[in-house]
């Protein structure tokens, strides 16, 4: 941390003209360039047919909100890596800060992305600790790093951050496995007293062909009420079958004591999404899938059906350079009950069109 510290004083408060000196003096190269700065904006305008009260749209974090102009997730990250310690922490907001940390008590703690530190154990080994990205599913949390602008419904409605610690090891060229002990299911701050377990897997055999397989287990209850324990599946995989043309696909599964009884209750999702880059600045994307909550342990609807939703996606890239896309969705949804709630009542069909500006730098 020593060295993250002064890193940072040498690139914001040192002149220029004594950065190598002042480098050399804690004995660091300068073309190692351990400390990095980077960051991301994503900004969107959603229509959605539904017309949500309060312009606040149902059932996802991203395009949150309805007939407006909004910032989605700006974040800017700091990264500090050698080859014995590394660290990030990044600061966040937009909507989808907004919605996927709501449930956080401490409204600081909602503006950080991530914050943690690792050590490498022996070759291939690392143990990182703090808030740390999800280690399951395929879509992450940034737009440019996904296929198509919004995310599938499983990605929604499974974790996309986590805290606690994390081992990782490259057991081959092809092997990678985690293991995890965390605080619970998307939270920062314990909510019992019960630490919850991890675990990953990933294959890839070619640069083409990814295989993952990921898993959680915990117990979901608030503190002083009667543990609900949480086993959830997720399994995916990815092939790039040329240069211009990918294809992925998804399949979750979970399982879980009813919030009202002890009886098991299940939920499980599967997405199949295609990406084709029709040029060099144009690129075409559909998805389709469907999720399938009706005990509601995940998503409460408070209807006799639960959240039984298919949904299908078509989304056009305009890629004027390598990290920006200008995105357009056109993403319809058709639930078995009417869990779509808007000023003109209540139906079990929608549509959102969504157009929004990505970039990373």
């Amino acid at each position: 941390m020593k060295h993250l510290y002064a890193l940072l004083l040498t690139l914001f408060v040192y002149p220029h003209t004594g950065r190598a000196q002042f480098l050399d003096s804690l004995g660091i190269e300068e073309d190692e360039k351990p400390f990095e700065l980077s960051g991301g904006v994503d900004v969107y305008y959603a229509y959605d047919f539904s017309e949500p009260i309060g312009q606040e749209r149902l059932f996802t974090t991203q395009a949150f909100r309805h007939n407006g102009f909004n910032l989605n997730w700006g974040f800017l990250q700091a990264t500090y890596a050698t080859d014995k310690v590394r660290a990030t922490f990044a600061l966040q907001t937009g909507t989808y800060v907004q919605a996927n940390y709501a449930a956080e008590p401490n409204e600081l703690t909602r503006l950080i992305g991530q914050a943690n530190a690792g050590v490498r154990l022996a070759e291939g080994v690392w143990l990182d600790m703090g808030i740390l990205p999800s280690h399951i599913g395929y879509e992450n949390t940034f737009s440019l790093n996904n296929e198509i602008y919004t995310r599938a419904l499983m990605a929604e409605n499974s974790p996309y951050y986590e805290t606690g610690a994390q081992l990782t090891a490259e057991l081959s060229d092809v092997v990678t496995v985690q293991f995890l002990v965390l605080n619970g299911w998307q939270i920062i701050q314990e909510t019992n007293e019960a630490k919850s377990l991890g675990f990953g897997i990933s294959y890839t055999p070619t640069e083409a062909l990814t295989l993952s397989y990921n898993n959680y287990y915990g117990n979901e209850a608030p503190e002083g009420t009667e543990a609900k324990r949480r086993f959830f599946h997720d399994f995916y995989a990815s092939y790039a079958a040329s240069e211009r043309f990918n294809l992925a696909g998804s399949v979750d599964y979970g399982r879980q004591e009813l919030w009202d009884s002890e009886e098991q209750g299940t939920w499980y999702a599967a997405m199949l999404l295609a990406r084709y880059r029709l040029s060099e600045r144009f690129a075409l994307a559909g998805r389709v899938e469907h999720y399938n909550d009706e005990d509601q342990l995940i998503v409460s609807t408070g209807t006799a059906l639960g959240f039984q939703t298919s949904s299908a996606s078509l989304n056009l890239d305009y890629i004027p350079a390598p990290n920006f896309l200008w995105r357009m969705e056109a993403r319809g949804y058709d639930a078995q009950d009417r869990v779509f709630t808007g000023e003109e009542g209540r139906d079990d069909k929608n549509l959102l069109l969504v157009t929004s500006f990505a970039l990373k730098f």
